[in-house]
């Protein structure tokens, strides 16, 4: 059963509502594989998972306009789901004009990764806006579906190589260190600051949300070669991502079909 990225489709092959509702960015949409493949044939018979959101979405824009209403729509539809997995946050603060507002305007002198950041822009937009957009999302899914549970997850350690799409140049997190003097030695360093800091800000949610909240740790588990390019692994790191962070916890918390 694919993953369907279209309502519509989904009718119209004879499912109403789906079971597993996907909301996120590219990790939920890169082409060839992506997590919400190999997390739908964790489950024989397969559960019918449909996925909104897009490529470039971030936290923020999710939790807010058109996207939260088509969001909700379908939360108050779907009297048969079971889940909702979120996947936001890296888009708000990678690339050039999100990670110069939180880099220091001069990082030659840095020694550690934090020292790389404002810690108050880096906090302000992990534990304000970002983590505001997902109590926005997971307050939803406890309003309008309480029976279901919310998964996020924190990506892994991306590696600062300037490689983009499809091998091309990429602007996500090498080239704006680069603007700003970071030494390359340390550039890694800065990068785990950067997602552990957003691991805390999930790690918060879940305080909040007990009940609601699972947070599937999916850091340390990539090496360098299963990274396709700085944001977004390959499709063997992908299945590598579900195999060993997002099996268990699925498996343990969602009943049979």
């Amino acid at each position: 059963m694919p993953v369907y990225t279209d309502e519509g489709r989904m009718q119209y092959e004879g499912h109403p509502t789906p079971q597993v509702l996907g909301l996120g960015d590219s990790w939920f949409w890169y082409h060839v594989n992506n997590l919400l493949i190999p997390v739908s044939q964790l489950w024989a018979p397969e559960k019918i998972v449909l996925t909104q959101g897009g490529a470039g979405a971030d936290a923020v824009e999710l939790a807010e306009g058109g996207k939260r209403t088509a969001f909700r729509r379908v939360l108050r539809g779907s009297p048969n789901l079971q889940a909702v997995l979120l996947s936001a946050g890296g888009n708000d603060f990678a690339g050039v004009t999100d990670m110069f507002r939180i880099l220091v305007k001069n990082g030659s002198n840095a020694q550690k990764g934090e020292d790389c950041f404002i810690a108050s822009e880096l906090n302000a937009l992990m534990y304000i806006e970002v983590l505001g957009a997902y109590r926005t999302l997971v307050g939803d899914v406890e309003r309008l579906r309480p029976e279901a549970l919310v998964f996020v997850h924190n990506y892994d350690y991306a590696v600062p190589t300037g490689i983009g799409l499809f091998g091309g140049m990429g602007h996500w997190l090498k080239e704006p260190m680069d603007r700003v003097g970071i030494p390359a030695g340390l550039q890694q360093a800065a990068v785990n600051h950067l997602m552990d800091t957003f691991s805390d800000a999930l790690v918060q949610l879940q305080s909040e949300y007990p009940e609601h909240v699972i947070l599937v740790d999916s850091t340390g588990i990539l090496g360098a070669g299963d990274w396709a390019n700085e944001l977004h692994p390959t499709a063997g790191g992908f299945d590598k991502l579900v195999a060993q962070a997002w099996t268990r916890p699925l498996m343990d918390n969602l009943p049979p079909n």
